[in-house]
């Protein structure tokens, strides 16, 4: 049986700085304690990215030492919040393809585990796989195209019916799925981003989202409708179009979304040849709301 962890959105900062009102550092820290205590017997743990929340080389050095107590190998990738010129200052190309993306492939007990790298430079979050990751993705599936295969990014490719959040998915999805989705050995999509928990399918593919270790959404609110869509603030901020007076109704609709304290969670992933299952640790269990004054809109 493989057993492994995937943590995400730490969105560590420099040193005496919280991020939204909460101390991303020590919140990093009880996850390894926990991953440490209660799951030792893991093969390993991938970051599903958001490692950072401002993409800074103090915060990946500051990650990088916090790091090093977790007693199980580990595996990284990336999401919007993060840099990936600056994550290699700190890391090299430890984590890093022959592309110079930060995406690997873990091949263990029968299993492969695919590991993407969805970063792209965005305007409100949104993710992207450009044609040379999508094709290295495809070589890596078709290669043993009978092993059981488990997908791990930071951005969620099906909609999870949330209109803000959903306007920063994969922004490319179609393609991403024209490359997966006839293929039976792709077992279960696992990514970070959403800060909330949830579970769908597209094209019989399940995807499990994992709440992460900074604030969450509470589902109350959660589907306030948002009246944007990603194209049209592409172009309107491509013609110096966004005004003032539309980040503040884009702040007030956000607003709108009750975000907490937590639970902060990690995912404990069992898979064997027959069936994938994915568990839910949550290791800080607080849901407080916190105060909209430490939680803007990101634009």
């Amino acid at each position: 049986m493989l057993k492994f962890i995937v943590i995400s959105d730490t969105h560590i900062v420099p040193k005496n700085q919280r991020c939204n009102g909460l101390d991303s550092a020590e919140r990093l820290n009880l996850a390894i304690e926990s991953i440490n205590k209660d799951h030792p017997d893991a093969d390993f743990c991938i970051h599903a990215g958001d490692i950072t929340d401002r993409g800074d080389i103090e915060s990946y050095e500051r990650f990088h030492k916090i790091i090093q107590k977790l007693k199980i190998p580990l595996y990284l990738t990336i999401g919007n919040h993060d840099h990936r010129n600056n994550f290699k200052k700190v890391f090299k190309d430890e984590y890093s393809d022959k592309n110079g993306f930060i995406q690997n492939i873990i091949d263990i007990k029968n299993q492969r585990i695919i590991i993407l790298d969805t970063y792209e430079e965005n305007l409100l979050g949104e993710g992207r796989l450009c044609e040379t990751r999508l094709k290295w993705l495809k070589n890596h599936i078709i290669k043993n195209d009978n092993l059981p295969t488990i997908l791990v990014m930071h951005h969620h490719v099906t909609k999870i019916q949330s209109p803000y959040i959903d306007l920063i998915s994969l922004e490319n999805p179609n393609d991403f799925f024209n490359v997966v989705k006839n293929k039976s050995n792709i077992r279960h999509i696992i990514t970070g981003h959403v800060h909330i928990t949830s579970t769908t399918i597209k094209n019989n593919i399940p995807q499990t989202t994992i709440g992460g270790s900074h604030f969450t959404h509470s589902v109350k609110n959660f589907f306030t409708p948002f009246n944007y869509n990603l194209n049209e603030l592409k172009n309107m901020k491509d013609e110096n179009k966004i005004s003032r007076e539309m980040i503040d109704e884009m702040s007030k609709q956000y607003e709108n979304i009750v975000i907490l304290e937590g639970p902060a969670q990690y995912g404990v992933v069992f898979s064997d040849s027959i069936s994938t299952t994915i568990h839910f640790h949550n290791y800080i269990e607080e849901y407080k709301r916190l105060p909209q004054s430490e939680t803007k809109l990101g634009y």
